[in-house]
Parts: C-alpha cells; sequence; structure tokens
C-alpha cells in the first residue's frame, strides 16, 4: 500500500503581540492507505491541534511549521481555498460533540442536501435519494423521517452516525475523528467503534483516529503516538507500545486505564455477591 499522509517535524506556535507558546512540538509520522493512526493524550497534549494543523482549520494568530504531504502536495502550503476544496471531498473529519456540528435552526435533511450540494453534482432527488441511502448504511431506523428532524430530536448517537455518514458519503481517502466517541454514553460508543471498524475493513480508508481512551484506541489502530505537552513521547506498533512500553507517561495511562478496570471489575463482583447473597 503506498503512503497517503507523511508528515514531518510539524510544530504548532500560538503567537500573541507579547508572547508565544509552543503547542505542538516536531510531530513525524506517516499514514498508508486503509492504514490507521491512534493518537493518545490527555486533554491539552497536542492531539486534536496536530490534525488541525493539517487541516488548515488554525487562524493567523497561530505559525505552523514542517510539512504534510498529501498524495505529492503539503497542507501546509495550500491556501484556504485549496483546502476548502480537499476538506470533505477527499479528507473528511469527524468532530468531538456532534450536537454543535449541526445547525439547531435547520433540519438534518437540509443540512445534509447543502453538503452534497457543496461538493457533488447531484439533483434534489438524488439528494434525497443518497442521504436515505447513507442513513441506512448507518443502520439508522426510520431515514426520511430523521431527514425532517432537528438536531435537538435526535440522540447524540443518532447525530454522531449522520456525521459519520456524511462523511463517508463523499467517499474521501482519510478520514480524521477527533474524540468521536467522547460525548455520548457507553454503549453507544461500543456501536459508534463497530462502525468505525467497519468502515476501516469495508472502505479501505485511511484514518486518523484522535483519543484519551487507551480502550478505544487499542480497538482501532494499528499504529500509534502518545502525546504529551505537544510531543510524542511514544510513537510505534500498537502491540509493542501497549504490551512493552517503558516510557513513563505511557505507562502512568496504561496503569490508569487497568485501575479503572480493575475497579469496575471489584465492583461487579461484589455487587454480585450481594445479589445472590442469602437473607437472614
Amino acid at each position: 500500500m503506498k503512503t497517503l499522509l507523511k508528515v514531518e517535524n510539524l510544530s504548532v506556535e500560538a503567537r500573541t503581540n507579547k508572547s508565544s507558546v509552543k503547542l505542538v512540538d516536531d510531530i513525524s509520522f506517516s499514514l498508508k492507505e486503509g492504514e490507521c493512526l491512534g493518537i493518545l493524550g490527555e486533554s491539552g497534549s497536542g492531539k486534536s491541534m496536530t490534525c488541525k494543523a493539517i487541516m488548515g482549520l488554525l487562524d493567523k494568530n497561530f505559525h505552523i511549521e514542517g510539512s504534510a504531504v498529501y498524495e505529492g502536495n503539503n497542507l501546509i502550503k495550500k491556501n484556504s481555498e485549496e483546502m476548502r476544496k480537499l476538506r470533505g471531498k477527499e479528507i473528511a473529519m469527524v468532530l468531538q460533540n456532534p450536537m454543535t456540528c449541526f445547525d439547531p435552526l435547520y433540519p438534518i435533511g437540509y443540512q445534509m442536501a447543502e453538503t452534497f450540494a457543496e461538493h457533488l453534482n447531484l439533483s434534489q432527488e438524488e439528494i434525497r435519494k443518497k442521504s436515505i441511502e447513507i442513513l441506512k448504511l448507518m443502520q439508522l431506523k426510520d431515514p426520511e423521517d430523521i431527514l425532517h428532524k432537528y438536531p435537538h430530536q435526535l440522540s447524540g448517537g443518532m447525530l454522531q452516525r449522520i456525521m459519520i455518514s456524511l462523511a463517508l458519503a463523499m467517499e474521501p481517502k482519510l478520514l480524521i475523528a477527533d474524540e468521536p466517541t467522547t460525548a455520548i454514553d457507553a454503549v453507544t460508543q461500543y456501536e459508534i467503534m463497530k462502525e468505525f471498524i467497519k468502515i476501516k475493513e469495508k472502505y479501505k480508508v485511511a484514518i486518523i483516529f484522535i483519543s484519551h481512551d487507551l480502550g478505544v484506541i487499542s480497538k482501532i489502530a494499528d499504529n500509534v503516538i502518545v502525546m504529551s505537552n505537544g510531543k510524542a513521547v511514544a510513537q510505534g506498533d500498537k502491540n509493542h507500545i501497549f504490551s512493552s512500553e517503558k516510557e513513563e507517561y505511557t505507562k502512568m495511562l496504561i496503569e490508569k486505564k487497568m485501575a479503572v478496570m480493575n475497579r469496575y471489575r471489584e465492583i461487579l463482583h461484589n455487587g454480585r455477591r450481594k445479589s445472590y447473597a442469602p437473607r437472614s
């Protein structure tokens, strides 16, 4: 498989008239077609900022150095109009909180139609059929009814599935998922992760999956970057990172995850024991 994206020495600095702060410091990685890179780290580690820099979503207050070469073109050098044409069509993004990504004043069908009209040459009837088709693809019931609903009438999980379906409908080569399971409950999170795994296996889309949750990253990623304070403190094959990593920050993340899992098992075990305890 060929390399789709190659990022080298990417740094991001926030600048004001009086000071500057480095938010991303010398990040490098490559991503092949059909491969998933997991970027793991706590809030403020620089993982989302890295992808915003690649996508051209930072304003003039941020200074970017390094390169992000996508199919031979350095995205860092492209202007806003050139990036706008790439975003959505070739490089799609699924964001953290689906409720904030839809306009509350318009029904879902109208907003989906706007997206299709921007990137695809389709008639109104073709747009309606495609909207229904992709909602069915995400296992959403009553897709025609959903098109007439407003965002507040749908659950976070449903909105997240709609956002994923919109991204896939553009047939992107690269999908960036920025904490897509954070703002939803555990059951829905499990269902959304199944959809992402299916996307990876069925459509062979290259994925950058950003999360603070080690368990989520371990389910989908082939390779992992662990970020802390804007730097990559560990990087490599998922199995190596999670089984034999000696770097202190990564060890801490693994230990925290294990502590939560052990506590959950303990509570579950004690709860069952109490449930079956004979009454005196």
